[in-house]
């Protein structure tokens, strides 16, 4: 049998009442961009009648997303915007991870400050270490609670392990709590027990090398699926080159790559009496990543060693899900000058989370409901040397939430809530409601209103830091303090959009918003106190400063358009467009924030000839920005650099071609920022480096 995490939330008794549905109206799935063949060979017709039930119910069920309610329903029902990014999306994209991958999805901010160092944000508002998007694989949170991130390097799958990406724009805390501030990305895997085993290399340049390899397969009421791979990356630029006996001590042996690592990971699903499934599985990744951390601690390095365990258990509509999530290594800056004050520091963070949820259908009259409720608890456990803290710290989180979908002919009123109970936030800071209707104007278009509010939770490192931090000048640093007081960053949103599919040869959708973002989380200004010489710091005190929730509020007005098209058989356009204007209000004054980009373009081209051969262009447009950076002066004292950063293009081809009739093997050229190739060199981020460019060979072989 063919299933997935997600499928049990969705009730296996209804997949067939699901399928049922589909000879009556398209579900996301049967919109032309799954409905175009992977392989020209590939058949488009229904599959034969003696297709097993169980495969069909499967082969339903992926046809639905499941992100913006944790239960499986159609695009058009979805109370958020909804972007989908499919496998053969992924495959034609020429992208090398995560991060490149979501660049095409419209509002998505994408900054690399290092080729090894991928921040997202939906909406605007993104920064060193995001962290006001949630991640989750396969609805596992991957967030890193410490550090308040996601690391995408230390995640243990790669881009052939996965089925689609599912991207919900706009607040999620609604129904997964803290830090689904600005959105929702689900990496949703690929289901065990399909048969599709293979073998994939990369290489190129710089230093590039990818390469994975996985095993699936399936003997009666039990499927499994086991893959492990290695990846490489070089560094784009050395900002100072580190030479032997020199100034600067680095703080790896490795100084050509930003990122090098191992991965593995398996899973095993086990069906049982007639509605019943149990999974577990497990990952481990293992390797070095380059990344900057927040304000002058700049340029940093991480050997790290992670991993993640994971079971559930589902029957009927019930789904208890539990996992583990373990980070550990020691970390530092890049490169240090001889004799300066040792920064390197082992951070070891452990996450434990358990939810239970369930959902059904009832009727009160004419109205249809679709209930969600769940209950969780998550434990959070950190030693770190800049935590300041002699024991490992732990908090325990508990929350719940409820979801109704009400039905009224044309018409779904969708209403959630959710509440988290923390350590250092009180109740009411968390509560987080959700309001959305969604008309169905016509068969394959709806109209969607949807209100809600959302919150980032102050993290580890922003509540508990003591640390000795280095200012711009040699020798003087300014002692940093976390606040267990801070409020939680808040943002209130309103969106009306529409989608349609009302063709078999084109899908869009346009949304229109406003967001009001407060109590947003920054340093305070130094309190300057008699500067002395601390040995133990090897250096002068400047004074004390700390994390603050800020004063301004920040006011967003966007919109966006998205589109595809299927003119022929093989042949897949797609483009979308963002506007967005931020304002800072603060008092008085009102200015704009230009940190985030006014306009956002993407646009390609996929064709999957007749003759084996597949052509892929991409072109990824981000207008100028203006960041406003505090950073410490020559004397530590906190101050204000305008940078300007101009428009930047990304350019990305890839041609690939099946050299067999059996198409088991497949053979691709690809190149990312080709324009870097001719010296049209970019940052993303005035701290980070020139970000370059990657061209490389694949080779695929399925069996």
């Amino acid at each position: 049998m063919l299933f997935r995490s997600q499928a049990i939330a969705a009730e296996l008794e209804s997949l067939s009442k699901a399928l049922a549905e589909r000879k009556a109206e398209p579900t996301v799935a049967e919109t032309p961009a799954e409905a175009t063949p992977t392989t020209p060979t590939t058949p488009t017709t229904a599959p034969p009648a003696e297709v097993p039930e169980q495969a069909l119910l499967s082969d339903g069920y992926e046809r639905v997303v499941v992100t913006a309610s944790r239960y499986g329903q159609s695009q058009l029902e979805s109370p958020s915007t909804v972007t989908i990014l499919t496998a053969e999306d992924i495959r034609m994209s020429g992208a090398t991870n995560i991060p490149d991958l979501l660049r095409r999805v419209a509002g998505m901010d994408v900054m690399f400050m290092s080729a090894g160092q991928g921040d997202i944000s939906i909406r605007g508002f993104n920064r060193e270490l995001s962290n006001k998007v949630l991640v989750l694989v396969d609805g596992r949170s991957v967030y890193l609670d410490a550090l308040g991130t996601t690391a995408f390097p230390t995640l243990d799958i790669a881009l052939e392990e996965i089925e689609r990406i599912e991207v919900i724009r706009g607040p999620g805390s609604a129904i997964y709590g803290a830090n689904a501030m600005t959105g929702v990305v689900n990496i949703i895997t690929r289901v065990p027990g399909d048969g599709q085993s293979l073998v994939h290399f990369e290489g190129g340049s710089p230093s590039y090398i990818r390469g994975t390899a996985l095993v699936d397969g399936r003997k009666d009421q039990t499927a499994w699926r086991m893959s492990a791979g290695w990846d490489q990356t070089g560094r784009w630029s050395e900002l100072e080159p580190i030479e032997e006996d020199g100034v600067l001590v680095p703080f790896l042996d490795e100084q050509t790559h930003a990122w090098k690592g191992v991965r593995a990971n398996g899973r095993i699903d086990r069906v049982f009496l007639d509605k019943g499934l149990a999974s577990v599985s497990a990952g481990y990744t293992r390797g070095i990543a380059e990344f900057y951390a927040l304000g002058a601690l700049g340029d940093y390095a991480m050997e790290y060693t992670g991993g993640f365990a994971r079971g559930d258990l589902a029957y009927g509509p019930v789904h208890l899900r539990t996992f583990y999530n373990g980070l550990s290594g020691p970390l530092g800056p890049w490169a240090s000058y001889v004799g300066s004050r040792n920064l390197d520091s082992t951070l070891d963070s452990d996450t434990v989370d358990v939810e239970l949820e369930g959902n059904g259908e009832l009727k009160t009259g004419a109205v249809a409901h679709r209930l969600n409720v769940g209950v969780g608890y998550r434990y959070k456990r950190a030693q770190w040397d800049y935590i300041g803290l002699d024991e490992p710290l732990s908090e325990h989180h508990f929350s719940a939430f409820l979801q109704d979908q009400a039905k009224i002919g044309p018409l779904a009123l969708v209403a959630s809530l959710r509440a988290d109970r923390t350590p250092l936030v009180d109740l009411s800071q968390t509560i987080s409601p959700r309001g959305a209707a969604i008309l169905r104007v016509a068969k394959s278009t709806s109209v969607r209103v949807t209100g809600g509010t959302s919150y980032r939770s102050p993290t580890m490192l922003e509540s508990y830091t003591d640390l000795a931090q280095p200012s711009s000048r040699d020798g003087i640093y300014v002692h940093t303090t976390g606040d267990t007081s801070l409020l939680p960053e808040r943002i209130l949103t309103g969106e009306i959009g529409v989608h349609d599919e009302s063709t078999t040869y084109h899908v869009a959708d346009v949304a229109g918003y406003v967001n009001r973002v407060t109590n947003l989380i920054g340093f305070r200004d130094v309190d300057r106190g008699f500067n002395y010489y601390d040995e133990e710091n090897n250096g002068y005190n400047a004074g004390e400063t700390g994390f603050v929730n800020l004063t301004p509020t920040y006011v967003a007005f966007g919109g966006e358009a998205e589109g595809r098209l299927f003119p022929i058989d093989g042949l897949d356009i797609y483009a979308n467009v963002a506007v967005e204007r931020v304002l800072e209000q603060d008092g008085e004054q009102t200015s704009p924030e230009e940190s985030t980009s006014l306009l956002k373009v993407n646009g390609g081209v996929v064709y999957r000839s007749p003759w084996r051969l597949d052509v892929a262009a991409h072109v990824n447009f981000v207008s100028e920005q203006t960041w406003t950076l505090r950073e410490y002066d020559e004397v530590g004292q906190l101050v204000d650099r305008t940078v300007a950063l101009p428009a930047r293009t990304i350019v990305t081809a890839r041609l690939a071609g099946r050299p067999f009739a059996d198409d088991k093997l497949e053979l691709a050229v690809a190149g990312w920022n080709l324009g870097a190739l001719a010296g049209a060199t970019f940052r993303e981020h005035p701290n980070g480096q020139l970000v370059g460019a990657r061209y490389w060979g694949e080779a695929t072989w399925r069996f």
